[in-house]
């Protein structure tokens, strides 16, 4: 967030290793995210709080334009920045199209050709149908971006944002960064009144305070663009919405916005935040799951109440016109992990001293814990000698740790639905496992590791938009192979792990072709040099041809 575009000097100012840092984490979990039927994405950011990697991606997205598009408006002229932009949205375009048709075909000729589950037609999952069905509506939809079914909605959104920045480099030269906030907030606010006009006016009992809201956003619901031409839904990341966090970033990136200072009150504020947020978004708590429904305290309901909340705050979280929660959530998860990383991503250059031993106090809970929540483990080998107990068990059990099948009650909890004995056994045996691991080993995981991930998570924010592209087609081709490999908790890793390992191939493939290395040979030879390394006619051993014919 510091060095910012400026007016003057090189065309281009080195990226920031936060930048690509971040969004590569972000490409990772929307790959885990777009996945069918991962576990994995239980343990998502998004689980815990109401932003999740898109706002990543699109903040990320918005901080790169401004160092890559930036410097054009300002030290070109305002028509070659709009035609760099155009460019883009161009480049966008195609890439969105070449999405769709791939992972279409790719659905297809797994249905047509009976290579996946029979009880699955995969040509439902994002909704291709239309495709091969209504061919032509289906085409033409696809090409005037007004058939966005679900999981291909990123890029259409995100390249109407990118033709919003020389309306934003405008105002900024016709009022500077005060015009251009008052536009962001302004075109936001009226996104949020057309999202009220639209689920306002679906709800049976609205109270008259809603119908006032939505009466107002009745004359803006043109920016609920439509996403399917036989229906009236919309797009699902409404871009006059989400362009709040995209120039958000943005203005960071031009310098608009300073860097935020590191108080130690702003970091308590913020992880306070972020942790009260948790109840309203995990659905474990607000679902009843850890909170039971029928708990009381002094007559009053937490579940109730929470769950009450949740719904009245409803557009607080909205994620189609980004919610004014989500954005805030974003902003303060934002600030502690640019914390965590240190001024200018210092500790990604230098890793994380690793914790120390733990305490006997802690030791001696990690023990309690886990001989108390052993059975719960073991509970077939327990059952076998004692079948007495998983009965006690359940009659107790009111931590979610209870699996109901057609057999009856068990104490085995769904893979998907984790129990909370099941996490304090899980901790507790992290604690002990940290405990007795050497401290140069620690030292390793903490700095050495870290230190050589980073390189490679960064390689994949670099390339993101290459690794977006394929992680689309990739996500439902790794659900294909879980139906075909049956869902377990190793078939899960490999296949997650694979999916990793296929990002960061594209990712390094395609940094490899931008270099263009054929051009050095080419270059080499054209002023009758031979490359680094290569023989010399001239030399012992070099070759009587001339290099230009080499």
């Amino acid at each position: 967030m510091s060095n910012p575009v400026s007016h003057t000097g090189a065309a281009r100012r080195p990226r920031d290793l936060r930048l690509d840092f971040f969004r590569g984490i972000a490409m990772f979990i929307i790959l885990l995210a777009h996945t069918p039927g991962n576990t994995w994405t239980l343990w998502i950011p998004a689980r815990f709080g109401f932003s999740d990697a898109t706002e990543i991606f699109v903040f990320c997205s918005g901080m790169a334009s401004a160092l890559a598009f930036g410097a054009v408006f300002t030290q070109k002229s305002f028509a070659l920045g709009s035609a760099r932009i155009a460019f883009r949205v161009w480049q966008v375009y195609w890439a969105h199209i070449g999405i769709f048709l791939v992972t279409a075909i790719m659905l297809f000729a797994i249905d047509h050709y009976d290579l996946g589950n029979r009880a699955i037609p995969y040509i439902h999952g994002p909704y291709v149908v239309p495709l091969f069905e209504q061919t032509g509506e289906a085409l033409i939809g696809l090409f005037t971006l007004t058939y966005v079914p679900g999981l291909f909605d990123i890029l259409p959104m995100y390249l109407v944002i990118l033709g919003m920045i020389p309306v934003i480099m405008l105002a900024h030269r016709v009022g500077g960064s005060a015009l251009v906030f008052a536009l962001m907030i302004g075109v936001w606010a009226m996104a949020q009144l057309a999202g009220y006009a639209r689920v306002i006016g679906r709800l049976e009992n609205p109270a008259d305070w809603q119908l006032a809201i939505a009466e107002y956003g009745a004359a803006l619901t043109w920016m609920n663009l439509p996403s399917f031409p036989w229906g009236d839904n919309t797009w699902f990341f409404n871009p006059f919405g989400w362009q709040l966090i995209f120039f958000t970033g943005f203005a960071f990136g031009m310098g608009w916005l300073p860097a935020p200072p590191v108080k130690r009150w702003l970091v308590i504020l913020a992880a306070a935040y972020v942790l009260a947020i948790v109840p309203f978004a995990w659905f474990k708590i607000h679902g009843g799951q850890y909170l039971p429904s029928d708990l009381t305290l002094f007559g009053w309901s937490p579940h109730g109440w929470i769950d009450t909340t949740r719904d009245f705050i409803q557009p607080y979280w909205w994620k189609t016109w980004q919610g004014l929660g989500r954005f805030t959530h974003f902003l303060a998860l934002g600030y502690l992990a640019w914390v965590a990383v240190g001024p200018g991503g210092v500790r990604l250059n230098e890793g994380y001293r690793a914790p120390g031993a733990v305490g006997p106090i802690g030791l001696a809970v990690a023990v309690a814990v886990i001989i108390a929540f052993l059975p719960h483990v073991l509970i077939a080998e327990v059952n076998a000698y004692a079948p007495g107990i998983e009965a006690w068990l359940l009659s107790i059990d009111w931590m979610g740790l209870t699996h109901v099948t057609e057999e009856g009650e068990h104490l085995l909890a769904d893979p998907w639905q984790v129990g909370l004995y099941q996490l304090l056994f899980g901790v507790a045996a992290l604690v002990l496992l940290w405990a007795a691991t050497p401290p140069v080993w620690r030292q390793w995981l903490t700095r050495d590791a870290f230190l050589a991930a980073v390189p490679v998570i960064r390689k994949v924010g670099t390339q993101s938009l290459a690794v977006f592209m394929v992680s689309i087609p990739l996500a439902r081709f790794n659900g294909w192979m879980m139906d075909v490999l049956e869902r377990d908790l190793l078939t899960r890793t490999a296949v997650n792990l694979f999916g990793f390992a296929i990002l960061i191939a594209v990712a390094y493939l395609v940094a490899w072709f931008k270099r263009q290395p054929w051009r050095d040979s080419a270059r080499h030879a054209s002023r009758g040099t031979a490359p680094a390394g290569a023989a010399r006619p001239d030399q012992p051993g070099g070759s009587p041809v001339p290099a230009q014919r080499a």
